[in-house]
């Protein structure tokens, strides 16, 4: 009988991820203007875990090698050695302006990236962490512009270390650090001109997080997690290129840089049954006090500094979890999440997030997808969507 029930429920993972992928990879979340704003969110701290993700992106969901990057003191909710490795399957599409036959030409894009590896190991009161990221893709569809062909790739890694400590037996801090480097290469291909012009942005900066737990009772979990002003680095490069020559015309080379507002996030995990967490995250982005040194064309348009309008972001969500029968202790959580995520002076995204997670004794398998709430209108703008899959080891 427990065979047939395993095998039963390793059926309905499989069912239930593939329909997850589907729908991901069909539905269309928030548009944009296409030289907008990353595919994510402007308003975007790091990357969650896909169970994490499915419960509406809030970091005391699943505490973890994840967390330790989002609020460090979260570390200290967990114990032994951990272990995360996670993909993001990236859908984009696009309808711009009229061809040649006046029909409204569309344009697609999928991405596949790893988007995080980390470890966490344990030592008493202590924790620490080493993580790889991919917090952001500026990856655009190609796209027929007044009969030009713009194209755009790009991508923002992140690289941490990050430290934690109990310091009683309710209340714990962490710190982490990390380096972020970043690229965006955008071409235009002229269909009248003799030439093409290109332009290449390199991004670098240090990224701070502090963070503080607090184990209220058995039943509620607080945090606070700090992320000071920092500065993010830019090298800009543009020039465009003779097509009968190969010759370099019109280089422009720029240095400068952008200050980034300080960020707080204020999280909490209620436990209403055995079986049953509530979680939620408010964070608050204080983007009138950003600074930029200098315009940089389509850098400009992904970070809007300097927009005068702070922003409350809020997202909440549910685990539920069933046990399995079995000789040892296996969970099937079914999850499901809320993002409200305003953009400034653009519209709003709001999202509904759902997922599935399996918890095998050691091992730990969780799929997510994110779904737009809000209808927008497709022309000119740019829509994507987005499908996690990740697998964790504890020991």
């Amino acid at each position: 009988m427990q065979g047939k029930r395993s095998r039963r429920v390793s059926l309905l993972m499989i069912l239930s991820v593939g329909l997850i992928f589907s729908l991901a990879g069909n539905l269309e979340a928030q548009s944009d203007v296409y030289f907008g704003h990353p595919l994510g969110s402007t308003n975007i701290l790091g990357i969650y875990s896909p169970l994490a993700s499915a419960a509406g992106e809030t970091i005391l969901s699943f505490p973890g090698p994840y967390t330790a990057f989002l609020n460090p003191a979260t570390m200290t909710l967990t114990t032994g050695f951990n272990l995360a490795i996670s993909t993001r399957w990236s859908h984009a599409f696009s309808k711009n302006n009229y061809n040649y036959d006046n029909e409204l030409a569309s344009y697609k894009r999928t991405t596949f990236y790893p988007e995080f590896v980390g470890v966490m190991a344990a030592n008493g009161k202590w924790r620490i962490a080493l993580g790889y990221s991919l917090p952001e893709e500026y990856n655009r569809p190609k796209i027929f512009n007044y009969n030009n062909f713009d194209e755009q790739d790009g991508k923002l890694q992140n690289f941490g270390l990050s430290v934690a400590r109990q310091i009683t037996n309710k209340v714990s801090i962490g710190l982490s650090a990390a380096y972020r480097t970043g690229e965006i290469n955008h071409a235009r291909y002229y269909d009248s001109y003799q030439e093409n012009r290109y332009w290449d942005v390199d991004i670098h900066s240090f990224v701070f997080d502090f963070g503080l737990i607090w184990e209220v009772n058995q039943t509620v979990t607080l945090g606070l997690s700090i992320r000071p002003p920092y500065e993010m680095t830019v090298k800009y490069y543009s020039y465009e290129e003779l097509l009968e020559t190969g010759d370099i015309i019109y280089p422009i080379r720029i240095k400068g840089s952008y200050k980034f507002p300080v960020v707080l996030t204020a999280s909490s995990r209620i436990k209403v049954l055995d079986n049953l967490n509530f979680f939620s995250d408010v964070s608050y982005w204080n983007w009138p006090s950003s600074e930029s040194s200098y315009f940089f064309e389509y850098l400009n348009d992904i970070y809007r500094i300097g927009s005068g309008i702070d922003v409350v972001k809020f997202s909440a969500g549910a685990d539920y979890a069933l046990k399995l029968k079995s000789n040892v202790e296996n969970n099937l959580h079914i999850l499901a999440g809320y993002i409200h995520d305003p953009q400034g002076n653009r519209p709003t995204n709001d999202y509904l997030a759902f997922g599935l997670g399996l918890e095998l004794k050691k091992f730990q398998i969780g799929a997510s997808a994110r779904l737009p709430l809000a209808a927008v209108d497709e022309h000119g703008l740019i829509y994507s969507s987005r499908f996690q899959f990740g697998i964790g080891l504890t020991l």
